[in-house]
């Protein structure tokens, strides 16, 4: 078995690659609005250093929104991304135009907002000058970051890109003479084949209203690497009937990895990287309600590291904490890629056995029982766990199952430790 990465390490490694190596403008809100963190680029965007970043609430320089409304968003945020446009007062008084991606997340037992900020004043302005004048469209083109493109749909249906910046070529990886002619289906191919459905909807729909368009999509790269894009366009209706959008490309794959590893911290547990108890009671929940729906059997399991209190006192929270992630590790080996591991609090966890009755589950809880064991720990040797194990009862709700497993550990508890209990 590999060894565990420190997690004090680990934690390092990821404040780092999220914020310092991050190419876009990072800060972390309390829900107070006060700054928890921000990156060096967040700094730059609002020509604050990082120390006066630091004293500052979130309304000393969003002007769109009123202290009132920001801080019902950051009370209501949670670990579903949101999006939305803003305008942020910079230290010197200018103003700057701000796309910013949220995502609530319980971090250190303390509840925060991380947020994902990109400057859009340049790309609003290069927005409004392609609706005004097309003679412009080539100046513009060398100054986006990104690609600049129109796509034409004709009144007898023939589609076609009547013009592609020379940024395409960069995105997409294509040489700039594949880029000449109309030929749709080439560039089109590069689109994953279960994105394109939803671009296509998206493109009726804004063809039939003449609403802007709006999409995020991957293709893939010449290299062979997945690539995400974000595609905003105007459409106009042309004399003789055809549609024709006028918008831009960006290279969103950065921003959207980020979103990933926010989501992630929002779900698991720092320790141990198993689920968090809120992730645990949403999964629980929703395996319930399947189950219950197709009337398939529905298995709990809850255990509890035996006298582990113990360990923590002679040995110190850092071996508890290597304990503890050394048991979810055993477990995880131990158990069905559609079983559900969660830490519950302390030393005691929670995994979830779909499709699983009460007399397979006991049997899994003893292979774990003998996993954990068996198994020798560095300086202390060996620990065992107790375990409890329910099935669900029809129309059982999640309280009530999680009382009778909660009861069944505790029998175990009473009557001996290191056994399992139904």
């Amino acid at each position: 078995m590999k060894p565990l990465t420190d997690h004090a390490t680990t934690e390092t490694i990821l404040w780092t690659v999220l914020f310092e190596q991050s190419g876009d403008a990072m800060v972390v809100l309390r829900r107070d609005g006060s700054v928890y963190r921000a990156n060096q680029r967040y700094a730059d965007m609002l020509g604050y250093t990082l120390e006066e970043v630091g004293s500052l609430h979130v309304w000393d320089w969003d002007i769109r929104f009123s202290e009132q409304e920001l801080r019902k968003m950051l009370l209501s945020a949670d670990n579903s991304s949101a999006h939305f446009d803003t305008r942020h007062r910079r230290k010197d008084g200018t103003i700057t135009d701000a796309e910013v991606s949220t995502n609530g997340a319980l971090y250190n037992g303390e509840n925060l907002v991380f947020c994902i900020v990109r400057d859009t004043t340049v790309r609003k302005s290069f927005e409004e000058r392609l609706r005004q004048s097309k003679e412009l469209l080539e100046r513009i083109a060398s100054q986006v970051p990104g690609a600049l493109y129109q796509y034409r749909i004709a009144p007898d249906g023939m589609r076609s890109f009547p013009y592609f910046s020379e940024g395409f070529a960069a995105l997409g990886g294509l040489a700039q003479e594949e880029l000449s002619g109309t030929d749709v289906d080439h560039i089109a191919s590069r689109v994953l084949p279960e994105d394109a459905p939803e671009i296509e909807r998206k493109t009726e729909e804004s063809a039939r209203t003449l609403s802007h368009f709006h999409a995020e999509f991957r293709i893939r790269h010449i290299d062979g690497s997945i690539r995400w894009i974000e595609s905003r366009a105007t459409p106009e209706k042309e004399p003789d009937g055809s549609i024709i959008w006028t918008g831009i490309l960006l290279d969103i794959t950065q921003r959207i990895h980020a979103e990933e590893q926010v989501r992630i911290m929002a779900i698991t547990d720092g320790l141990t990287g198993i689920n968090n108890r809120q992730e645990f009671d949403r999964l629980l929940e929703h395996e319930i309600e399947r189950a219950n729906r197709y009337q398939t059997p529905l298995a709990l399991l809850m255990y509890d590291l035996d006298h582990f209190k113990q360990v923590n006192d002679r040995y110190g929270h850092n071996t508890g904490d290597t304990v503890l992630k050394t048991v979810a590790s055993l477990v995880n080996n131990n158990i069905r890629g559609i079983d559900v591991h969660g830490r519950w609090g302390g030393e005691e966890f929670m995994v979830l056995l779909p499709q699983t009755g009460l007399n397979t589950a006991k049997d899994v809880a003893e292979k774990l029982r003998q996993a954990i064991a068996s198994h020798q720990f560095n300086k202390l040797g060996s620990i065992t766990a107790s375990f409890g194990v329910v099935e669900l009862a029809p129309h059982e709700n999640v309280k009530s199952l999680a009382q009778r497993v909660d009861e069944a550990l505790y029998r175990a508890k009473e009557r001996g430790r290191n056994r399992v209990e139904v």
